[in-house]
């Protein structure tokens, strides 16, 4: 047995997860909340509340991604739509099993948007010192860290709250606890640092992560533009 099959055969038989449904025409990926019914071996159902699934749009040539939390840790299954049932069920096969550890690495794209630095101290608490605010831009982002430059040296050993905005339709302002990984200082006003979540709420991350997956989606895309020229 597979380290696929075994994952899905441990798991509870209706288990509720979101997907990142891939549509035609489009780079976005649809946020569906929905059940995940096993099958045989690495097949599996997805179950959908009436109206809720876009049929028509949905596109079978892209892999689809199954985010649900095991044991309180979020893992993420990629798989391919084999068949759309109705318009309440998915058939999927799994391709591959992605932990929260390996997260960071998967998902990671080149990604530049604007990040705020804050001090994890309340400003009601805090004093003049703690009231500091640092801006920067991502190099790159994933749905468990981030790498950013920024043009004043960031604290070094300490947590700080994190704010990301997204460039989604209406931008999305994303908040998380943060600890640095590295902090470098390349020239004398830049500095190069990288980040791992520590707290993180499961909608902000799902926002993340669709996020990344667009963004991969368009690299792919002009991958394949740039080989059939």
């Amino acid at each position: 047995m597979t380290d696929t099959n075994s994952f899905l055969t441990d798991i509870s038989d209706t288990k509720p997860v979101r997907l990142f449904l891939p549509v035609t025409d489009s780079d976005d990926r649809v946020l569906i909340l929905c059940v995940l019914k096993k099958q045989q071996e690495d097949h599996f159902k997805l179950l959908f509340k009436k109206g809720s699934l876009p049929c028509e749009k949905i596109d079978q040539d892209t892999t689809c991604l199954i985010n649900l939390d095991v044991g309180g840790q979020s893992v993420s299954i990629e798989g391919t739509i084999k068949q759309i049932i109705d318009e309440q069920e998915l058939e999927i096969q799994a391709l591959k099993i992605i932990s929260h550890d390996q997260m960071r690495e998967y998902f990671r794209v080149d990604c530049t948007v604007p990040i705020l630095l804050r001090s994890v101290v309340p400003e009601e608490f805090g004093s003049e010192k703690d009231k500091w605010t640092i801006s920067g831009t991502t190099v790159d982002l994933s749905g468990s860290g981030l790498r950013a430059s920024f043009t004043e040296s960031p604290p070094e050993d300490t947590q700080v709250r994190l704010e990301i905005a997204l460039p989604t339709t209406e931008t999305t302002i994303v908040k998380t606890l943060a600890s640095p990984v590295r902090i470098s200082q390349l020239t004398e006003k830049l500095w190069d640092a990288a980040y791992h979540f520590d707290e993180i709420e499961d909608e902000d991350q799902d926002a993340i992560i669709g996020c990344c997956l667009i963004a991969q989606r368009r690299l792919l895309r002009l991958k394949v533009k740039v080989k059939g020229r």
